[in-house]
């Protein structure tokens, strides 16, 4: 699809169609098919379908041209050159978007939701996205910000006309604030759960040479992915493959065996070997169950976040290993070796992402999570002012998240920040 947008979308692409009707007295919103032709030689190109969408009902508020062509690579870049010959350029990577904001079409957190609908990975994800785009966590803000205003005004009535009795007083405002802390505070929480769903966790497959970890990383991949020998210390960089465990992608590392180096080549991978562990959200310690158990494996991951797994074990289990404490048994030669592992990582996963709390949940960009708990700190610092200083003091904070919420919606950023912003989007986008 090739989308024109701007006051001469229309004008430009005029002449590289052919049709029943001339592009101008196109119905808005219909979808008609037409030929495309060079501009210059007449000789038809294409047949493709076309629509046109007139401001202020498109995706970016102004009047808008899509055509929708044949696959080619070569085809539709041969009909691009001839619009931009026309006098359209291309666009920057997530202009549309940001002509929609600019133009009242959407809030600087919906935009911001296109993207994180682009970047999402899983089913889950993208309902997330979904909501976010739909207005579910730019509502909220809306909502805050309303609050916010009739608040600040309460109580600056409060403080120039005290005797007056008209404005807010200390009690309703105390009540207030901590009202919507609350709500501020389960935002936040829902975000970072949010967050989990989109970015995903890392789980690194880590033990000593030879324990089983390459197979077992081929095994819940269900592809060869990592290259399997008996011959210890194989494995000399990090291998990593994905797959989605509750809705959430979940990257897995396998990583060069723990043990002392024989070369620096060997060196080098059991040093990204701690590099990875150092970046995974989930340890895998895997240990061959049918001999003594690696203790100085076990010592350095003790304390992290782990799974410990008792790999080979269709071999008998040494007594050592058999007494490990909440070790799962995995077998990679059966095809269902590693369902108990798979079911104890899924648990894992709906933990950190609370996949019960889906109906209330937020996906955000990271700027918006920042803004978010930041706004919480501001309300948390109003509600102590308070309770224990001038009531100037309080409304300097109160300000102060009211801002924070004009950040989120767009209404208070600059150039600069919505430069960052849509630097991240896709062309065409």
């Amino acid at each position: 699809m090739i989308r024109v947008s701007g006051p001469d979308a229309i004008a430009i692409v005029t002449p590289l169609l052919r049709s029943a009707i001339p592009l101008p007295a196109f119905p808005s919103h219909v979808l008609r098919r037409v030929g495309i032709v060079d501009g210059k030689s007449g000789e038809r190109a294409d047949e493709a379908l076309c629509a046109v969408m007139l401001a202020p009902r498109s995706y970016t508020g102004e009047d808008v041209v899509e055509l929708s062509c044949h696959g080619s690579p070569a085809l539709l870049r041969m009909v691009t050159r001839w619009i931009v010959a026309g006098g359209a350029r291309l666009a920057t990577p997530g202009e549309f978007t940001r002509r929609a904001f600019l133009n009242g079409r959407i809030d600087l957190a919906q935009a911001e939701a296109v993207a994180l609908m682009i970047g999402a990975r899983t089913d889950r994800a993208v309902a997330l996205a979904a909501r976010a785009l739909a207005g579910g966590l730019a509502d909220r803000v809306r909502a805050l910000r309303a609050a916010l205003v009739e608040l600040i005004a309460g109580l600056e009535v409060e403080l120039d006309f005290p005797e007056e009795r008209i404005g807010h007083d200390l009690d309703r405002a105390r009540a207030a604030v901590a009202r919507l802390r609350t709500d501020v505070d389960r935002w936040a929480a829902a975000a970072r759960h949010g967050r989990v769903v989109h970015d995903g966790i890392t789980v690194a497959l880590v033990g000593p040479p030879n324990a089983g970890k390459s197979s077992l990383l081929n095994a819940l991949l269900g592809r060869d992915r990592a290259i399997v020998s008996p011959v210890p210390g194989t494995t000399r960089d990090v291998v990593e493959g994905t797959i989605a465990l509750a809705g959430v992608p979940v990257r897995l590392l396998d990583t060069a065996g723990l043990d002392a180096p024989r070369d620096e080549i060997e060196a080098e991978g059991i040093r990204r070997s701690r590099l990875a562990m150092d970046e995974s959200d989930l340890l895998l310690v895997v240990l061959d169950g049918s001999v003594s158990p690696d203790r100085r494996v076990l010592s350095e991951t003790a304390g992290r976040a782990r799974v410990v797994v008792r790999a080979k074990s269709d071999l008998p289990a040494h007594a050592e290993a058999r007494a490990l404490p909440d070790a799962v048994d995995v077998c990679t030669v059966d095809p269902r070796g590693v369902d108990a592992l798979l079911e104890r990582l899924a648990q894992d996963v709906e933990q950190r992402a609370a996949a019960a709390g889906d109906e209330g949940g937020i996906v955000t960009s990271l700027r918006q999570l920042e803004l978010i708990e930041a706004l919480a700190g501001a309300l948390a610092a109003s509600a102590e002012a308070l309770h224990e200083m001038p009531l100037e003091a309080a409304l300097v904070d109160l300000r102060h998240a009211l801002r924070l919420t004009g950040e989120v919606l767009g209404v208070d950023v600059g150039d600069a920040v919505l430069d960052h912003i849509f630097s991240t989007f896709c062309l065409g986008k």
